[in-house]
């Protein structure tokens, strides 16, 4: 029997602890409640909000503090409380998005508060991906929204008209306050400057309970890489991106092999 006290294990949702039938396999849920019944800890890592990832934790065991929103946001599910926030500074952004509206007739823009996801974009601007999922959102004015704090924003398009979105970022002179980072092909997320899931990890360390853990961070996408590069031991999965294999310490098995699985059992006991 493996003494896991030592670990914690922060792994990336889609793409990496979420196979391609969009599920967690009976192989990690059984690897991590193993992992975590001997002393590891086992957190997840996502773009998602609070609300978008709970059907996806329903059978699996989070005892460490779990970062959301690509890093926005810190959370705790057993005390159902936020650790730590960052907001963007959202008066900056009316023009840029009204920009985005104006000039690009397919794109969603997608909002993310503590309260949930709220959509800006005309109704007939659908995000496949999360209507698949049957993911709650909200259709809502932009003026309206500026009555929440906003912990990211999402624009959802055809690559091509991403990075024409991207680039118009300079235009507005808005690099200086943000960051920006795809998170799928389709996903452009914009953040607050310096603000990641490589920071939010930062940020754990300082925790009490967790600053003499050895920290594996596993993911697949370009908003996983400054996590991974921060972490003790960086892993990515078989189907990860090539920037992100670039950075990683190791890379293992695919989403669709159980790749938590194979870390707990392979990987961990090598180290």
């Amino acid at each position: 029997m493996k003494d896991y006290s030592k670990y914690l294990i922060i792994s990336d949702l889609d793409g990496t602890l979420i196979n391609s039938q969009h599920v967690i396999s009976k192989q990690n849920l059984a690897a991590i409640n193993y992992f975590t019944e001997q002393g590891g800890r086992f957190a997840i890592a996502t773009g998602r909000t609070i609300q978008n990832t709970r059907p996806f934790i329903k059978n699996l065991e989070l005892n460490g503090p779990c970062i959301l929103y690509n890093g926005a946001a810190v959370y705790d599910f057993h005390s159902e409380r936020i650790l730590g926030a960052e907001y963007l500074e959202k008066e900056l952004l009316v023009d840029y998005i009204n920009y985005c509206l104006d000039t690009f007739d397919q794109m969603v823009v997608e909002i993310f508060t503590p309260e949930g996801m709220y959509t800006v974009s005309p109704e007939s601007n659908v995000d496949e991906y999360v209507l698949r999922e049957e993911q709650p959102f909200i259709s809502s004015e932009l003026k309206e929204m500026l009555k929440n704090n906003w912990f990211k924003l999402i624009l959802n398009d055809k690559r091509d008209k991403l990075l024409e979105a991207r680039s118009a970022l300079e235009k507005f002179g808005l690099s200086v306050s943000f960051d920006n980072v795809f998170s799928f092909e389709f996903y452009l997320e914009i953040l607050k400057k310096g603000i990641s899931k490589g920071s939010a990890l930062h940020s754990m360390r300082k925790l009490e309970h967790f600053r003499d853990k050895t920290i594996i961070a596993v993911g697949d996408y370009d908003n996983d890489i400054e996590m991974i590069k921060l972490a003790d031991v960086g892993i990515a999965v078989e189907n990860a991106s090539e920037d992100v294999k670039m950075v990683a310490d190791m890379i293992t098995v695919s989403n669709d092999c159980h790749a938590i699985y194979e870390i707990i059992h392979k990987i961990i006991p090598g180290l």
